[in-house]
């Protein structure tokens, strides 16, 4: 596709995106102790990524997992309004920008659930 044949609209939108995707390697700050213990639970498999740039409880038995999953689903829909209100584009596709980055920087052996609602362990 020639780029001075793409509508302006959707220059703007991939350049919004790209900035974006600049901002995603600025991840929630964890403060040590809780970053690690949600490492810890990530590595386990009790807390899996998602698609959409938040976490999941993959087993409800770790008593603590679910308030984990709670607070950091807190801290990165707050980051990703400001980052979509700052960028002119939807929280949810911020998410999603941040989520390809989570999952090129996670450890192996976290668990991943996919948009179609499949599961992968990177």
């Amino acid at each position: 596709m020639n780029p001075s044949r793409t509508p302006l609209w959707t220059r703007r939108s991939v350049l919004r995106l790209a900035a974006l995707a600049s901002l995603a390697a600025a991840l929630p700050w964890i403060p040590p102790a809780a970053a690690d213990e949600f490492d810890d639970l990530r590595a386990e498999g009790a807390i899996a990524e998602r698609y959409d740039g938040f976490v999941m409880v993959r087993d409800p038995s770790v008593g603590n997992a679910q308030s984990i999953v709670n607070r950091v689903n807190g801290e990165r829909k707050a980051l990703y309004e400001a980052r979509a209100k700052e960028q002119g584009v939807a929280a949810d596709q911020v998410g999603q920008v941040y989520a390809s980055e989570i999952l090129a920087k996670a450890p192996g052996g976290t668990w991943f659930m996919a948009a179609d609602g499949s599961s992968f362990q990177k």
